[in-house]
């Protein structure tokens, strides 16, 4: 009669056989850890759903780290510990005689996602190029390195193309574009007194130059696709009014004296990156000084944009609303925080990369 195996993490305790994904393999009832052996791993891993049918989990198996504590539940003697991925450093413990593999309860579902987790952190981690080079030098706009939307983003496309044929329809006359932003502008003594209350949310739509928008609508490309991801297409575009209309808010109780009409996307565009830089906070943004390209962490690219915004508003350069800015970023950074958990229980890859065991190069 074969000896029962006990539990590499409690000691004391007998393994019992279970059935994940139609394979039979070990479990502790006690801490829940689960012992695959030999094969078994690769069989389970093929049937999950992460995006490959033909998982070899040891072609993309992190470095040895050293001789484990844990003992081998077929009593071959102390296991190895591996990271995961390469670039994802969760411990797991591998028998080098057996090739048996026991992870952890808390780790499982990381394991199960390790092909996507391989796909993704690939993304994030690309090397700078010289074309991301010369574009950036040419645009003096930022490369994105994210993970890409599972759906196209319809809505941030829409708002683009909205954007644009609205800017389209009276870029060419000046008499015309005066009577828009009179009647469709935020000017915030006049919205304070109770006038025209719908330009806190109509302003978003009209632009003052063509720099000023394609300066907002690339921004909006480079963190709505994302966004409109992880939170859906109606939650969305409900977001981004509401940002746009908190921004607008702020702008007219700070600006409240002023009668220069404010216009344009950039505050509900600023409450996005406040929105980005909590659920996104492993992607990297480039950041240009003269022709030395540098991959960021959102935090330090919307921390030197804040920056700038205050450093602009100190200086007292016009033509910018830059509370309407800072107002739309504080509001961004208050709802992504609120709605961080629905967005991580919706989207587990990003709890994952979240997680201090992924490694972005930058």
């Amino acid at each position: 009669m074969a000896t029962p195996a006990l539990c590499p993490s409690c000691t004391d305790t007998y393994l019992e056989t279970t059935t994940c994904h139609d394979e039979e393999l070990d479990i502790c009832r006690s801490c829940g850890g689960h012992w695959f052996e030999q094969g078994e791993m690769n069989k389970v891993l093929s049937k999950v759903d992460n995006g490959q049918d033909q998982v070899e989990y040891q072609q993309h198996l992190g470095a040895s780290i050293g001789v484990s504590e844990r003992q081998c539940p077929d009593r071959h003697g102390p296991m190895q510990s591996h990271h995961l991925l390469a670039d994802y450093q969760l411990e797991i413990d591998i028998c080098e005689h057996c090739e048996g593999v026991w992870v952890d309860s808390d780790e499982l579902n990381q394991v199960k996602q390790s092909p996507k987790l391989q796909q993704a952190l690939g993304s994030l981690n690309q090397a700078l190029s010289w074309k991301s080079r010369v574009f950036q030098f040419l645009s003096q706009m930022p490369v994105e390195y994210n993970i890409k939307p599972k759906r196209k983003p319809v809505v941030t496309w829409t708002l683009m193309a909205l954007n644009c044929l609205i800017f389209m329809s009276y870029v060419g006359n000046p008499e015309l574009a005066n009577q828009l932003v009179s009647l469709f502008g935020n000017v915030p003594a006049a919205t304070l007194a109770g006038d025209q209350l719908w330009t806190l949310a109509s302003c978003m739509f009209l632009h003052g130059d063509p720099l000023h928008l394609l300066g907002n609508m690339y921004f909006l490309y480079v963190v709505g696709d994302n966004i409109e991801d992880a939170l859906g297409r109606r939650r969305f575009i409900a977001l981004y009014f509401a940002l746009g209309i908190l921004s607008s808010l702020i702008s007219v109780v700070l600006n409240w004296q002023s009668e220069i009409p404010s216009i344009g996307a950039s505050g509900a565009i600023a409450g996005l990156f406040g929105v980005y830089l909590v659920w996104f906070r492993h992607a990297s943004l480039t950041f240009m000084i003269f022709i030395y390209q540098k991959k960021l962490a959102p935090v330090w690219y919307f921390a030197i944009w804040v920056g700038l915004n205050v450093l602009g508003m100190m200086i007292g350069e016009g033509g910018v609303d830059y509370w309407a800015h800072i107002g739309g970023f504080v509001s961004g950074l208050i709802m992504g925080v609120a709605l961080k958990p629905y967005i991580f229980m919706r989207n587990p890859l990003l709890q994952m990369l979240a997680h201090p065991a992924a490694v972005v190069n930058r």
